[in-house]
């Protein structure tokens, strides 16, 4: 069941079925199933650039950090490319203005800097890629969680086998026909509830005896990020 779950948090990409009813947003609806990852790509897209740029790296920050000579000279070459092609009699307008192009270019770097959250909706270039092509989003998911969606897949076998145990000792104290729906339905949720909590809890780093225990995905935060 982890595995069916976890394949169907990001397949199918597009809509697999036929759209006769479905709800805003729904990975679901009458005779169709699309991932929910691609579902909700533009919530999430959004929810990562508000994430990235409100809380982690604001966009005036990181442009700060560019140096505009270094930043003009990558572009010079483009812009002589395009003067060359684009401009009438291009190889002498080129020829000329390729003395005053690093100050230029620098200086219109340093007025970007200034501009920028004028200039770019970063918002909007990240939401727009996601949505234009889903597989981008189910691919970062994978590169990211790689470790932790293994480990939700495995985790339902072992998790799976002790509960299954528990199982069949409730199976021959109480042999009735509700016993087997009931005790599977149980089993299910609550292997995918110990998996999940193992891969986000603890945040911080508890130490139990000679053991230290951390959720899964916190204890790969330099990797992750």
């Amino acid at each position: 069941t982890n595995w069916v779950g976890v394949k169907m948090l990001f397949y199918p990409i597009e809509t697999a079925g036929h759209e006769i009813w479905r709800q805003k947003d729904s990975p679901y609806g009458f005779l169709l199933w699309q991932g929910v990852v691609p579902t909700k790509a533009e919530q999430m897209a959004q929810r990562l650039t508000d994430i990235v740029t409100k809380k982690l790296l604001s966009l005036t920050e990181a442009f700060g950090h560019l140096n505009a000579r270094e930043f003009a000279a990558l572009l010079q070459p483009s812009v002589e490319e395009a003067i060359r092609k684009d401009a009438p009699h291009g190889a002498i307008w080129a020829a000329l203005v390729r003395p005053f192009l690093p100050y230029v270019l620098s200086q219109a770097v340093m007025q970007l800097q200034r501009d920028i959250q004028d200039v770019l909706d970063v918002e909007e270039v990240v939401t727009s890629a996601f949505v234009r092509d889903k597989r981008v989003l189910v691919e970062l998911f994978h590169k990211v969680g790689h470790v932790e969606l293994a480990f939700l897949v495995n985790s339902g076998l072992v998790f799976g086998f002790a509960l299954g145990l528990w199982q069949m000792f409730l199976w021959g104290i109480f042999p009735r026909n509700w016993t087997l729906p009931l005790a599977g339905s149980l089993v299910g949720y609550v292997t995918n509830w110990i998996a999940i909590k193992l891969v986000f809890d603890p945040v911080e780093p508890w130490q139990v005896g000679p053991f230290t225990l951390q959720g899964l995905f916190e204890k790969r935060q330099p990797e992750v990020s």
